[in-house]
């Protein structure tokens, strides 16, 4: 490398690292009390003709052949995880259709009181055994720069459009990232750029992520990534991104997610910089197909500041209000939208325009729950 790495950024990653185990390990209020045995009756008497007296149904019953879908699966344990209770509670209420599934998923909103949706919800989750998954409540929505804690299957198709006086530019990234185990998920990712005539891809960026540490009680989950920039043009450079990634339930309406982040040029120190985002969302109700505003933060620490009157401040912030919009019932198809405006080393650029396009493939297909 061209000259060594600082240490700052480094010790600031590790000092991320240990105030988000203080906050993880915080005492919290005590769970509400369910009655898992009025679960189980109501299961058994309601659920498990179709479902499976255990949770799994037997696809070559009669009665399945039947209806012409196979009922959900309660006893897979990596189903059972990523389904937030929200979800299944919308569709225990209001029935299938509410969501986009099968209409032979009735509604038990009038024929059960809330206090027994709650109590079978809490039952059948016991259905998956024991087992490490994260719960699919601490599945937050995707930030535009934040890096996201939850391991996931889905696409992204992510596009940033940069102002910048008399060079514009236009960043288009692929992204696929799938499951691996309970803990795992992989991520390959492909950019391609355009300013002015000139087009190009940028970086072919294989990666990963593992959940540290998860506890759906305190509501939160705290990861580490990273990626490797693999460039595909004589002007990219060889990069590693490591990161950490924090989400926590606030409560029922807010969401907070932080992330810490080195982007370290394995070929010139100069072009290396440590990044630290936050952002807050505003989930204000549990049907998928709505509209969640949120604010996030970018802190930037650039490795070499540079000299005279271009010298850059020590930390470039940014603000980046932004909202994820559902597009259908079951919200797995959704677009994210973000306007980033620096607020000090304007000189970077004027403004930029996100739209992400999200395809959580695990909650069905594209043209599914619409």
């Amino acid at each position: 490398m061209k000259r060594r790495l600082s240490s700052l950024p480094v010790f600031s990653l590790l000092t991320s690292l240990w105030v988000a185990w203080g906050i993880m390990n915080m005492a919290s209020a005590d769970d509400a009390v369910v009655d898992l045995s009025r679960g189980a009756q109501i299961f058994a008497a309601n659920c498990a003709t179709c479902h499976g007296p255990d949770g799994g149904p037997d696809p070559d019953s009669p009665l399945v052949k039947s209806m012409g879908v196979v009922p959900a699966n309660f006893a897979d344990a990596l189903f059972n995880s990523r389904e937030p209770l929200s979800d299944w509670k919308t569709v225990v209420t209001y029935g299938g259709p509410s969501l986009g599934f099968s209409d032979k998923m009735p509604a038990f909103g009038e024929a059960l009181s809330e206090g027994d949706i709650d109590a079978v919800l809490a039952y059948v989750k016991t259905l998956g055994g024991e087992h490490n998954y994260p719960d699919g409540e601490l599945n937050l929505f995707l930030p535009v720069r934040t890096k996201k804690a939850f391991p996931e299957d889905e696409w992204v198709w992510k596009q940033r459009y940069s102002s910048q006086e008399g060079d514009n530019s236009w960043k288009n990234t692929l992204e696929y990232e799938f499951r691996v185990g309970e803990r795992f998920q992989g991520v390959l990712e492909l950019t391609h750029e355009v300013e002015g005539s000139h087009s190009d891809f940028g970086h072919f960026e294989p990666g990963f992520k593992y959940v540290l540490k998860h506890d759906l009680r305190s509501g939160y989950i705290f990861t580490l990534g990273g990626n490797l920039g693999v460039p595909l043009n004589s002007g990219a450079e060889w990069e590693l991104l490591p990161y950490l990634a924090y989400g926590k339930i606030l409560n029922e309406h807010w969401t907070f997610q932080g992330s810490s982040r080195l982007k370290l040029s394995l070929e010139d120190s100069d072009h290396s910089s440590a990044e630290f985002a936050g952002i807050v969302h505003w989930v204000h109700t549990n049907w998928p197909r709505s509209f969640f505003p949120a604010l996030e933060v970018v802190a930037e620490v650039p490795f070499e500041r540079g000299v005279g009157p271009g010298r850059k401040s020590a930390v470039q912030f940014s603000a980046l209000p932004q909202a994820r919009i559902g597009l259908n019932k079951r919200g797995h198809v959704a677009l994210n939208l973000g306007l980033e405006v620096p607020l000090n080393d304007r000189d970077r650029y004027d403004w930029r325009a996100y739209v992400y396009l999200i395809w959580d493939f695990a909650d069905g297909g594209f043209f599914e729950g619409w």
